[in-house]
């Protein structure tokens, strides 16, 4: 397996369309949580191992501002300021499984805050400790029941991953937020192989290892996963990809969602 190279950098304020769940919000709408992310060379870079040793996936945040990958092992987060409180514990990483596995519906209320702490975002869950809720200078009082907006988009061609063994996938949130993610990546029907290459192409789903991300503020954060030399042969020699993804999401709020997403890897 070999290691990841060079962090990529790239400005995050647009990201790639992808449907949303659907929300609501009571009172008067909140402020735009849109914010202007300058390109830097700074990065946070967390690295989340498969204990199988077929892929390796890294963390990395182009503009050096956005936030950091959760380590599930530690319970620390990688360059997020103040650090984690707590840490993230077995009972909650079991938990978490089973809301990405479908078994369990929602992130229990418990589980949320520690996550929340975890990222050090544990401060920001409103006016006079009640989540979601904003007192504005008018005295308006907003409640948010609109869980974070996130978008997944993939970054490299199919034939460039069978040359490199890396595949890049862009996360964002639109705002302060922790996104936990599982998936897989399978590799396409054999592309241009004949006699034993092609009887040795395999289309085995490869696993994507748990990775926990902590967004500070609205902004994008890149996850790298590099293959084994085998499943990077695979990908080679195949026509398109599928990557597999289950997702969920909660912001300071308490507010959640979850989603199955499917992309295809072109050619």
């Amino acid at each position: 397996m070999r290691p990841s190279r060079t962090p990529i950098l790239a400005a995050a304020a647009a990201i790639f369309a992808l449907p949303v769940a659907a929300h609501a919000q009571l009172g008067l709408p909140l402020p735009d949580p849109t914010q202007v992310i300058t390109q830097t060379t700074d990065t946070i870079t967390g690295v989340v191992s498969d204990p199988t040793g077929t892929v390796t996936s890294t963390v990395t945040d182009p503009t050096g501002t956005v936030g950091s990958v959760i380590d599930t092992v530690t319970g620390t987060v990688d360059g997020a300021t103040g650090g984690a409180t707590g840490g993230v514990t077995d009972t909650i990483g079991q938990t978490i499984d089973q809301v990405l596995g479908g078994t369990l519906g929602t992130l229990p209320t418990g589980t949320i805050d520690d996550l929340l702490g975890a990222a050090g975002l544990n401060g920001a869950n409103g006016a006079n400790g009640a989540p979601g809720v904003k007192v504005l200078p008018d005295g308006t009082v907003v409640i948010d029941k609109r869980p974070p907006t996130t978008k997944v988009t993939v970054l490299d061609r199919n034939r460039k991953v069978g040359r490199n063994g890396k595949l890049r996938l862009q996360i964002s949130s639109d705002e302060p937020s922790v996104v936990a993610l599982v998936g897989s990546v399978k590799p396409g029907r054999a592309w241009k192989l004949h006699g034993r290459a092609k009887k040795l192409h395999s289309r085995k789903a490869v696993k994507i290892p748990k990775v926990l991300l902590a967004y500070r503020k609205a902004g994008a954060l890149r996850v790298t996963i590099q293959f084994s030399r085998r499943v990077e042969r695979n990908i080679r020699g195949s026509y398109n990809s599928t990557v597999r993804l289950s997702l969920v999401a909660v912001d300071v709020a308490r507010n959640q969602v979850t989603r199955k997403l499917n992309r295809v890897v072109k050619h």
